[in-house]
């Protein structure tokens, strides 16, 4: 069972999972990312993309670190299908299948600290009925499909996401308000968004150019991978 230390952790590291299997654990993966774990792939070949392909063809999961008090408190924030949710990560894991890598922003401005705060924001509604927010099951699939770059759209949701970054539940359109829920994201949606919310356009495009609704895990492993604002953790 692949396991985390938080002696070696910190809050806003960014957690992604390769071949995980959580359904043993009741966390209901959505069936889809089994899916998304081979067409980025194929989809990145066809448009003859770099970045992309380099990342990990089966990571299928990623999630963010918000809480490490000794083995007390040792929490992150992910999206699954039944909605955003914060858990303990060692319960978590226990019956998992999988690896997993940690990825810890580096540098002189270090976003970490908020991007975790707001992630716990954001899962504060999570098991309410309606108020939460949901799982984008249409989105997950189709991040693989469109562009991830950071244009004009990308820096309209990020500054969706800044508007709404101490917002219990997370961001809320009107529309997502008349329905009586916060806006829906996917996993690694999930977690750009809370970096994003931190960040001003300057600071998203130096160390997280994406879109985050059109990023799928596997791309951003590849982007973390290949990106000097971004470190491989050993967090056992």
């Amino acid at each position: 069972m692949p396991s985390l230390n938080p002696a070696k952790c910190k809050v806003g590291d960014v957690v992604l999972f390769y071949e995980y299997n959580l359904v043993g654990v009741g966390q209901g993966l959505v069936k889809g990312l089994k899916t998304l774990t081979i067409l980025p792939a194929v989809v990145s070949v066809a448009r003859g993309g770099s970045t992309a392909f380099r990342g990990a063809a089966n990571a299928n999961h990623a999630a963010i670190i918000t809480g490490i008090e000794g083995r007390r408190v040792f929490s992150m924030v992910h999206a699954t299908n039944s909605g955003v949710q914060s858990v303990d990560i060692d319960t978590f894991l226990l019956g998992a299948s999988g690896t997993l890598q940690l990825f810890r922003q580096k540098g002189q401005f270090d976003f970490a600290a908020e991007a975790g705060k707001v992630g716990a924001t954001w899962a504060m509604a999570a098991e309410e009925r309606p108020g939460g927010m949901p799982y984008a099951t249409s989105k997950a699939f189709c991040s693989v499909l469109q562009g991830p770059g950071f244009g004009s759209g990308a820096k309209q949701r990020a500054a969706f996401y800044r508007q709404s970054k101490d917002r219990q539940g997370g961001p809320a359109d009107l529309a997502n308000m008349r329905d009586g829920r916060s806006k829906a994201m996917f996993c690694s949606m999930f977690v750009i968004a809370c970096y994003q919310a931190v960040m001003s356009d300057m600071y998203c495009e130096q160390m997280l150019a994406l879109d985050a609704k059109h990023t799928s895990p596997m791309y951003l492993d590849g982007y973390f991978k290949n990106s000097q604002h971004w470190e491989r953790v050993d967090g056992t």
